[in-house]
């Protein structure tokens, strides 16, 4: 069994942690539980109902909430002490990764027998089984289908905009903490994202089509900082429709991000990330692999 005890960053981190546990536990057939999910498992369709398949996965270890949150703070503490202590990693079947460059490959032969023999318990970012997530790729996408009253928000958002354009990009305009990380490397104006848009634009109009383009952020925009040439999609929503909206989109750009990655991969649609305010975007330039 593996117990995922990780609970860093927001929406899409978490679902893209829980996705290459999940396909490393469909491909070897051991049991995964993951807790750490919780305040997100109404918005799924797999996890609201804590059913995957038929496989041996649960956002669960003792289908009792309190229990769950007590045993991952408990844990949390324990970890700390023992890893000080012994300075060893793994400990036990214990597979914890800090801050490391590198992803630590779920396939690992020795991780895989003690998660199928005893029990593992994982802690970080970067572990990874990207050959089984493509494997394993459309039965995932079923598990993170947003249930229902997601899904009809989304159908309004992308029918008004497929009425009025051939084509329809997501823009995922990230500022909040961005303005702080890594130096605010990728936190752009408006200015910036209203010249990529015309980029798009112009891209497709030379294919004689026409674009619009629905905005995911979680501030209010506006429309001022925007070319009256261009047409916007955007509105206080609620962030798994905003996600979801991107994923239905015929393209996305924006900055690097785990939220735009997902929604890519989930969609199965080209991902342009801004890089550099002054790159010049090109939709054939993309990356959807999760």
């Amino acid at each position: 069994m593996v117990i995922n005890n990780y609970k860093g960053g927001r929406l899409a981190n978490r679902i893209i942690s829980f996705v290459h546990l999940a396909a490393n536990s469909m491909e070897h057939r051991y049991k995964l539980r993951n807790p750490e999910f919780d305040e997100f498992v109404p918005y799924f369709e797999a996890t609201s109902k804590n059913d995957f398949n038929g496989h041996p996965i649960s956002i669960s270890l003792f289908n009792n909430h309190f229990l769950d949150r007590a045993f991952s703070r408990l844990f949390r503490l324990w970890a700390d002490i023992t890893h000080k202590l012994f300075r060893v990693t793994p400990f036990y079947r214990l597979y914890r990764i800090f801050k490391q460059c590198e992803d630590f490959d779920l396939n690992d032969a020795a991780f895989v027998a003690h998660a199928k023999s005893g029990i593992v318990i994982t802690e970080g970012w970067l572990f990874r089984d990207r050959k089984n997530v493509q494997k394993h790729q459309e039965e995932i996408r079923q598990f993170f289908t947003p249930v229902k009253q997601y899904r009809d928000e989304v159908a309004v958002v992308l029918g008004e905009a497929r009425a009025v354009a051939d084509v329809v990009i997501g823009v995922h305009i990230r500022r909040g903490d961005y303005s702080r990380y890594e130096g605010g490397i990728w936190y752009y104006e408006d200015e910036v994202y209203a010249e990529k848009m015309q980029q798009v634009q112009a891209q497709y109009a030379a294919e004689g089509k026409t674009c619009a383009f629905v905005i995911a952020a979680i501030e209010n925009i506006d429309r001022n900082h925007f070319p009256a040439g261009l047409q916007l999609f955007t509105a206080q929503r609620h962030f798994v429709t905003d996600m979801y909206c991107l994923a239905a989109c015929d393209a996305i750009i924006g900055p690097p991000s785990t939220f735009s990655l997902w929604a890519a991969f989930y969609g199965k649609i080209p991902l342009a990330y801004i890089y550099k305010k002054d790159d010049f975007i090109q939709i054939g330039c993309y990356y959807n692999a999760c």
